[in-house]
Order: structure tokens, then C-alpha cells, then sequence
């Protein structure tokens, strides 16, 4: 993903696209702007048939890694592979780099235009399905043989670390970087075998493949994002875009997909089951990749086209970062964990705020008709939480509220909390949640009052909230 000032700096007057085209036999006034994420893409013509130059800036990528890219593609179309080929320029070059004035280098690729058609997910049938999953089987097939060059692509671990980088420059994304290091651990948990890694697309969607009706096989393009990566990675970038549809026959279509897949390579059940997980390395690189290239960008001095984009990367980001939050689950509390329960703790310094342990609560439950819950994420109990009717005037009130000392800074407090307040929306149907905290605790005041809870009264030593509930 180019950054924003970049697109701007190199889509002006069309520049750039003019000067690298004069590098590649080509037919007057043919060159038309097509796109720009993450490359800028042309179109023209060569003696009447079309091509399409490529090119990016200097910051946003590396010759070294096109080449890699380059020799990959070559290297599947010498063993029947169908992409599209990349076009010697008139100096015999296949990469020409040009250096624009004040603004660094860019490095041009032509390639040929792909045969057959693109086939949107609404029209591609269970056969397109199944083909499509025998073409990327077939692609991994040929990657696991294959032996770069002296020109590598990198890994995942390379995007970890890039990702890494991106987040010390945000110091307040601490939900993104809890994820970082859990993804980072899972993976690396995993078998590194040749069998089930090797160099991937990583962006085998259907807006880059295209399917020949004549050869009943698709053709790819754009292997800029290739990497290192477990081919079940693969595969489930390939069909993000049908698991986030609702439609009837989504499933379908990802089953003949993974049919089809299966015909030609082995497709363990184990990999099947780490779809979630490369799914939320995807949503990582994604989320990084998408605010590296929103830095740096001088709004006054941007055109009001980058100035909405901007904007609207800006919230695939916010949408991405609520999936960092970890999940919540609230269960009863019964004989298999209460003293699981009555060994939580809050910190030593929580202690003045937090002053009655669970055990307490838990007693004072069972003879004042409370309801008290534990949490968990997975299998793990991580903190504990008390509700209540009052007798008096029906309202609903949470008695009590904690997270666990060994859990705290992980966002499980917000999300325990909005679990809590679903659960006794529901439970009861309430209208408004009443709660109450020490004046001076800082930290609970802030979470309840970012969720809604508004000061309704305080005296000296506690401050009472209520949220009202929509219906």
C-alpha cells in the first residue's frame, strides 16, 4: 500500500506515468490512467494491443523486491503457470527507473494485458469456484519447487516485523500490539515444513485473476504482495471478500473452492482450523499497511479526492482495530469455579478502590439474591462481576466489576463491561444500569464514562452513574 502523499506526488499531471512510458515501445496518445493503491497502473498500447505500466515510489518499495516479484512470474510462465509477462523495455531492462524533480525515484514495470475476462463473485459459478481453487493449488504446487534467486521475497515474519515498526510510531494502538504478539506466538508455533509453506500470492482475489473460457483456467496477476507464508494464508485471503457475504450460497462457493483446491494439493483439516488465525494475521498487516499510509500526509496542502480517502482508510482501520479487541464471555458462577473466582485480585494499588475481595461478594450473593458472573476469554477466567435488582424500585444495578491483576491492559475491561451491559439488557429488558465507584478511581471513571455512564450523584467517597438503554 503506497502512501497518500505519494499517490498525490506521482498522479499529478501524469508526470511521472509520461516520462517512464518513453523507456517502452508504445503508440502515441494511447497512455490512460487506470488506478493507484498500491502501484499506480496505465494502460496503452503497443502496435494496437494494450499493456499496462506499472510503477511505485522508491519509499513505498524496493527494486530488489519487484525483482523478486518478476523472477517468480517468470519462472511459473517457463513451467506453464499462466500470468502475464513482464515486458523488456527498449534498453533490454524489464525494471526502468526514472528520478522525478525533488521527489525521489520510481521504478516502472510493463506487462502484458492478462487473457480472459474477470469474473466477479456474483457470476462465477461452482465450476469457476472449483477452478479457482485448482488455480492456486496448482501455483503452490510449482512454489514448493521453486528456488529464488538472488533477488528474496520476504516473509511473514518481515510483515510482522514491518508491522511492528508501524505500531512504535503509535504508541496508543495497545490492542494492535497485543495482537501483534499473539499472532507472532501462534505462528510461530507452527510447522515451517515445505509441504505446507512457500512463496504465496497473498492477494489471489478476483480482481486478480482472469478466467479463460477457451483454456477453462484462470491467469494472475500482481504478485507484489507475494511472501513466505503457510499456504493456508493463501487461502484464506483469496476468499475473504465470500466469507464477509451473507448470501445463500456463499458457503457453497467456498466449499467447491476448497474442493477444488483439494483435487490438486492435500489440504490438512488441521490448516482448515487456522483460517481464524490467518485471518487476524491478515487483518494485522492490513490495519498497518493502511495507517503507514495515511502518516505524513499535509491535509492543507491535499487534494480534496486524498483528503476523503484518507478519511475513509481511516475508518477500515477503526473497523479492523474493534476485532483486536479480545472476546468476553460471561458464565455463571457454580461449584466448578467458584474458588477459581475467590482467587482473583486486583493490583496491590487497586486495592483502596477495590477494597472487598470475591469472596465476600460471592457470600453476600447467595443471601441477598445478587447474580454473580464470571469472565472468561477462551478457558481462561480473567475477572468477575456482580449484578442486581434492587427490591425497592426495580432498577438494575452492576454490585461489582474487576478484572484479574495478571489480565489488566489487555482491553478486557471494556469488552468485559459492554458483555455486561448486553447481558442485562437482555436478561431483563432494563431501561438504564445504575453503578457506583470510588471518587478517586481514575480508570473506572473513564472507562464508564467512554461507554456512556453519566454522573448522577457523588458524595464524598463514591460517584454514582446511570446509562440509559435504548430500546
Amino acid at each position: 500500500m503506497m502512501s497518500l502523499k505519494n499517490r498525490v506526488r506521482g498522479s499529478e499531471n501524469d508526470s511521472v506515468a509520461n516520462q517512464l512510458i518513453q523507456s517502452w515501445e508504445h503508440d502515441s496518445d494511447t497512455l490512460k490512467f487506470r488506478r493507484a493503491s498500491s502501484n499506480f497502473i496505465y494502460s496503452f498500447e503497443r502496435n494496437g494491443i494494450r499493456h499496462f505500466l506499472r510503477f511505485i515510489h522508491e519509499e513505498d518499495n524496493t527494486i530488489e523486491k519487484i525483482q523478486a516479484e518478476l523472477d517468480f512470474m517468470l519462472y511459473l510462465l517457463a513451467n506453464g503457470y499462466p500470468t502475464v509477462a513482464p515486458v523488456l523495455s527498449k534498453n533490454g531492462n524489464r525494471i526502468e527507473t526514472i528520478r522525478a524533480a525533488d521527489n525521489g525515484c520510481y521504478y516502472g514495470v510493463v506487462f502484458e494485458q492478462a487473457k480472459g475476462i474477470h469474473l466477479p463473485l456474483d457470476r462465477m459459478t461452482d465450476r469457476h469456484a472449483q477452478e479457482w481453487g485448482r488455480s492456486l493449488a496448482s501455483m503452490h504446487i510449482l512454489s514448493g519447487a521453486y528456488t529464488s534467486g538472488e533477488a528474496k521475497r520476504g516473509s511473514w515474519l518481515d510483515a510482522l516485523t514491518f508491522v511492528s515498526s508501524v505500531l512504535q510510531r503509535h504508541p496508543c494502538e495497545e490492542g494492535a500490539r497485543r495482537e501483534l504478539e499473539q499472532v507472532r506466538r501462534q505462528l510461530s508455533e507452527l510447522p515451517a515444513s515445505a509441504e505446507h509453506m512457500g512463496l504465496i500470492h497473498y492477494d489471489f482475489e478476483t480482481d486478480n485473476i482472469f478466467y479463460d473460457e477457451e483454456e477453462s483456467r484462470y491467469c494472475a496477476i500482481d504478485f507484489d504482495d507475494a511472501m513466505i507464508h503457510w499456504y493456508a494464508m493463501d487461502i484464506v485471503s483469496a476468499i475473504a471478500d465470500l466469507t464477509e457475504q451473507e448470501e445463500d450460497n456463499t458457503q457453497r462457493k467456498i466449499e467447491h473452492f476448497l474442493s477444488g483446491y483439494r483435487s490438486i494439493k492435500p489440504l490438512d483439516e488441521c490448516y482448515v482450523e487456522l483460517f481464524p488465525l490467518f485471518q487476524r494475521f491478515s487483518d494485522l498487516y492490513t490495519f498497518a499497511r493502511l495507517f503507514r499510509s495515511v502518516e505524513d500526509m499535509d491535509v492543507q496542502s491535499s487534494p480534496e479526492w486524498a483528503i476523503q480517502l484518507k478519511d475513509k482508510l481511516l475508518k477500515v482501520c477503526d473497523r479492523i482495530r474493534e476485532r483486536f479487541r479480545p472476546t468476553v464471555e460471561l458464565r455463571p458462577v457454580d461449584q466448578s469455579n467458584w474458588y477459581t473466582c475467590t482467587q482473583l485480585e486486583v493490583t496491590d494499588e487497586q486495592k483502596n478502590v477495590f477494597p472487598v475481595p470475591v469472596v465476600y461478594w460471592l457470600a453476600e450473593s447467595a443471601y441477598c439474591g445478587f447474580t454473580p458472573l464470571a469472565m472468561y476469554t477462551g478457558e481462561q477466567l480473567v475477572g468477575f462481576a456482580v449484578c442486581a435488582i434492587d427490591p425497592e424500585d426495580g432498577s438494575n444495578w452492576i454490585m461489582a466489576y474487576m478484572i484479574d491483576h495478571k489480565f489488566q491492559h489487555r482491553g478486557l475491561g471494556r469488552s468485559g463491561m459492554e458483555e455486561l451491559i448486553r447481558y442485562m439488557k437482555e436478561k431483563h429488558g432494563c431501561d438504564k444500569i445504575v453503578l457506583g465507584h470510588r471518587t478517586e478511581n481514575k480508570r473506572a471513571s473513564n472507562l464508564y464514562a467512554s461507554l456512556g455512564f453519566v454522573e448522577v450523584g457523588r458524595d464524598e467517597r463514591e460517584v454514582i452513574r446511570e446509562l440509559k438503554i435504548s430500546k
